[in-house]
């Protein structure tokens, strides 16, 4: 089986247009954490989910399978992962 990528050619209108995720969110996620080394964000996408748990963890690895979502997340100093 092959990874059907439905997102790459929309990543740069995905990023721009996707609402927000509620702060009370990674608030909730945070609280339930046992230490806050370490986050990963599994299939960030445009990395939104890594940015909201940036504010609460030392370092975030996020990833996602199309690097063009990668390619249009907005950087954050603690936050790194990679593409497809």
């Amino acid at each position: 089986m092959t990874f059907k990528d439905h997102f790459s050619p929309l990543a740069a209108s995905y990023a721009a247009y996707r609402p927000e995720y509620p702060h009370e969110l990674f608030e909730s996620v945070a609280g339930v954490a046992a230490w806050h080394r370490v986050a990963w964000d599994c299939a960030t996408g445009n990395g939104q989910a890594a940015g909201g748990l940036a504010e609460y963890f030392a370092h975030v690895i996020a990833t996602d399978a199309s690097a063009e979502q990668i390619e249009h997340a907005t950087p954050y100093d603690n936050v790194g992962g990679s593409g497809s």
